[in-house]
């Protein structure tokens, strides 16, 4: 297949809007469809042509990528009476960038392949600010010959692009990246917290432990932020909740225990249901700021 330079893209919220930017940036005419009308007039103004529905977005494209919420919106979305798989002619690709289970994945694939249709599951790994610049992390899953006829647009969205194996796969290596960089926030949440409470300066403890065993990439990228006392949302606790909660259901499916897992959900939730589920999931330290009665926050003008 010739490099595409025309796509169709769905969904132009908080991270498919910066890959749909970046897109743009790099050469690529795009088709979008989104349900948030203020979103369609800006991308209308950036250049892209508007769809009335994610089928004409795939009517008129030959490989349509999609970055949604949750496995109901996808499901919604692909599945649909104007749904993309509906509108799919024989030989498209589909792209769905999304966060959700891999059975999801599976499943759409197995309905678009009836359609002689290809479906690669392709989770992102970074924030907004990464969609923008094209510094994601993309982790695929699906037909071979799919992902290496697509590499092309998938390496203009991120600075690494791994093929994981058959429909799922990407899911699964998402949810199990999701776990753990989760869990990395909450227990550093939780000692950071100790350490101030016990009396040590928090400016000082990031600057020690950044270059200590405790440290971690998601150590590193939040906490100058919680420093700052800036939870600006660039990946909130609500969504963090959902893909815990999406490894939980994956667990559950092949009947293994996971009680970490469980507890870092159920944390989330607490955090969620105090308020701050809106918020950058590193807000997790409010939970613990809360019952020690301090803060960690840089004193450093």
């Amino acid at each position: 297949m010739p490099e595409v330079k025309r796509l169709g893209f769905v969904g132009l919220g908080m991270m498919g809007g910066g890959m749909a930017k970046n897109l743009l940036k790099s050469g690529y005419g795009l088709n979008v469809f989104d349900v948030d009308q203020t979103k369609m007039k800006e991308f209308k103004a950036l250049g892209a042509t508007l769809a009335s529905s994610p089928q004409e977005v795939a009517v008129k494209n030959k490989v349509v990528l999609s970055s949604l919420p949750d496995p109901a919106t996808v499901k919604k979305v692909y599945l649909g009476a104007d749904g993309i798989i509906e509108g799919a002619s024989r030989g498209s690709i589909l792209i769905d960038l999304s966060t959700v289970d891999p059975e999801t994945s599976r499943t759409h694939s197995k309905v678009a392949a009836e359609r002689n249709v290809k479906y690669l599951d392709a989770p992102v790994s970074g924030g907004p600010r990464e969609a923008e610049s094209g510094k994601l992390i993309v982790i695929v899953g699906g037909d071979k010959d799919a992902f290496e006829r697509c590499r092309g647009v998938l390496e203009i969205l991120g600075s690494t692009v791994h093929y994981a194996g058959s429909s799922g796969a990407g899911n699964v290596v998402k949810l199990v990246n999701n776990i753990m960089s989760m869990s990395n926030i909450l227990i550093a949440a939780e000692a950071m917290v100790l350490g101030v409470k016990a009396g040590v300066d928090g400016q000082t403890l990031f600057d020690i432990i950044r270059t200590s065993g405790g440290r971690s990439g998601q150590f590193e990228k939040r906490f100058p932020n919680v420093l700052a006392g800036d939870f600006a949302p660039r990946f909130t606790v609500d969504l963090a909740k959902k893909d815990l909660g999406l490894a939980l259901d994956m667990a559950r499916s092949l009947t293994m225990p996971v009680p970490t897992t469980s507890l870092v959900h159920q944390l989330h939730c607490a955090v969620s249901s105090a308020g701050d589920g809106q918020r950058d999931h590193a807000a997790v330290i409010r939970l613990f700021e809360s019952w020690a009665g301090v803060q960690v926050r840089s004193k450093r003008e």
